[in-house]
């Protein structure tokens, strides 16, 4: 199975995700989005984009990367998603969380976008928590990357 990871990260965590991931299964790689521009996903079994949460919103970056993907290049592609977020538990004031909640997180836009595209999504989206707004990831994180990417492998061998 072949498994690229495309991420964008700014304080390293996503960077971190990913590259955990690549390490994870045999056939995967992780690539920057910055580097992502000329990749031929032909070949590519399983398509992971990951980004921090910025806004509720992914990165401009891979925002940009999934929107200049044809659906000619992913009608039918399995994919899935990831992001990085802050520890609800962390956000002061409490009310705070409620709109964090609300406001939604990367992955869940990068999921709708890419089943927009044709796409054929693949487990569930998946955040990866950090402290602060900086980072660094929580305690068991990277572990936890790996063992879902580990489970999308074999729920995909599986269909």
């Amino acid at each position: 199975m072949s498994i690229l990871i495309v991420y964008d990260s700014i304080f390293g965590n996503t960077a971190q995700v990913a590259l955990a991931r690549a390490g994870a299964v045999p056939g995967s790689r992780a690539v920057p989005v910055r580097d992502a521009a000329t990749i031929d996903l032909n070949g590519v079994t399983l398509l992971v984009i990951g980004s921090p949460t910025r806004g509720f919103r992914p990165t401009p970056a891979i925002q940009e990367f999934v929107d200049g993907l044809g659906d000619d290049m992913l009608a039918g592609r399995r994919a899935s998603v990831f992001d990085t977020r802050l520890d609800l538990e962390t956000v002061h004031p409490a009310p705070l969380r409620w709109v964090m909640e609300v406001g939604g997180y990367a992955a869940n836009t990068l999921e709708r976008l890419l089943a927009e595209k044709g796409c054929v999504m693949t487990g569930k989206p998946a955040g990866f928590l950090v402290s602060g707004s900086e980072g660094p990831l929580l305690a068991g994180e990277l572990e936890r990357a790996r063992d879902w990417l580990r489970d999308l492998v074999a729920a995909a061998n599986a269909d």
